[in-house]
């Protein structure tokens, strides 16, 4: 039996090069969806991993708003980043007694750019780990890709929005993600999380 009530959120974020054209607005975005969301009722943990050849912890099951500084550097490890990161939110929230463990769980991941420097993790892997934890613990995974780095997600075999590769482009996605979670966590039971196939675009 897990708590209705309690809501998980993973986000693994693309810092990589390519991200520096539209920093601000990414960054914006990311800490005002983090701010709305745990201004809402009902607990919320957030972990948020970033990534560009390597794969770092911002916060791991925070249970409070924090500020994140993105920095873009380097290329696109998505798939080390992905695979180690459902590995690490599975751990955590096995380590959790059953009441107390969430009873909705969120698995975002963001990029705008090709996966290019992965040496972990195949495809095959990551995409079985996905969908083993939607399978068996009905996790909601989401992809949020910018123009063409959505096909990725598709590979993965998850749910994919796509987003215009502009600043308004990330403004609009994070934007949506908010509106969506809301209705994701004030849900009475829960429901699949459900955002549009594409935002920024207009």
């Amino acid at each position: 039996m897990t708590n209705p009530g309690y809501t998980h959120l993973t986000l693994v974020v693309d810092r990589s090069g390519s991200m520096a054209q539209d920093r601000v607005e990414a960054e914006a975005g990311i800490n005002t969806l983090l701010a709305e969301q745990f201004a809402l009722d009902g607990e919320l943990t957030v972990t948020l991993t970033q990534f560009d050849d390597r794969v770092e912890t911002v916060q791991r099951m925070s249970g409070k708003t924090f500020t994140y500084e993105l920095q873009p550097r380097g290329m696109t490890a998505l798939l080390d980043a992905v695979g180690a990161e459902v590995v690490r939110t599975g751990e955590d929230l096995a380590g959790l007694r059953g009441a107390d463990r969430p009873g909705r769980v969120l698995f975002v991941v963001v990029t705008d750019g090709q996966e290019n420097s992965s040496h972990e993790y195949p495809l095959e892997r990551v995409r079985d780990l996905l969908r083993v934890q939607k399978e068996q613990f009905g996790w909601e995974v989401q992809f949020l890709g910018a123009e063409d780095a959505v096909w990725q997600g598709n590979a993965l075999g998850v749910r994919t929005t796509k987003f215009a590769n502009t600043g308004r482009g990330k403004t609009a996605v994070f934007e949506s993600m908010s509106a969506s979670m809301r209705v994701y966590r004030d849900a009475p039971q829960a429901v699949g999380f459900a955002m549009p196939s594409e935002v920024g675009n207009d």
